[in-house]
């Protein structure tokens, strides 16, 4: 018999699954697990029912209220290095893809970010979709924003460097 884990922890993260209530929970937060096959089909039927720009246009706005979202949990702290290494781990540890941090300038209110492997990657390419992430883009630049009481842009370039594909993202302080 296979033994059944209800709680694991991952770094400082912590997943409990409540089975007689059918509950998960990540970080003490009900979730839920989604296959990327599930947001193909989500993206498929956005793009069908919408067209490709209204679609675009919802995925980036729901991009960036998730991130304001997410940056609220934050409010108060002024250790942005420190959160940004925390917020890093987090977001691997969901599963939504490794995060580098290669430059941050809180003087030149500046981040660059390599994106590896991210689910919002893996699931355009499966549905065949020629472009670049809209999400998780929209997500740091809102998170970014309301750390650093900012109205943020970004840029995005796709990279291959020693033949790994990453997205990088800059964000920066909006004209």
């Amino acid at each position: 018999m296979v033994k059944s884990i209800s709680q694991i922890k991952i770094n400082s993260d912590e997943f409990n699954w409540k089975n007689n209530e059918g509950l998960l929970t990540f970080n003490d937060e009900p979730s839920i697990i989604m296959w990327n096959k599930t947001l193909e089909i989500l993206i498929k039927t956005l793009d069908e029912v919408a067209g490709i720009e209204k679609s675009n246009e919802v995925l980036e706005i729901f991009g960036y209220r998730l991130g304001y979202l997410v940056s609220q949990s934050y409010a108060g702290r002024s250790d942005l290095e420190n959160i940004l290494i925390e917020f890093s781990d987090f977001h691997r540890n969901a599963g939504w893809g490794n995060v580098k941090i290669t430059m941050f300038s809180k003087q030149e209110k500046r981040i660059v970010i390599e994106l590896y492997n991210s689910w919002e990657d893996h699931v355009f390419k499966s549905i065949n979709k020629e472009q670049k992430c809209i999400i998780l883009p929209s997500f740091w630049v809102a998170f970014m924003s309301n750390l650093m009481k900012e109205n943020m842009s970004y840029s995005i370039s796709e990279i291959t460097k020693n033949g790994i594909e990453f997205n990088e993202l800059q964000i920066f302080v909006k004209d």
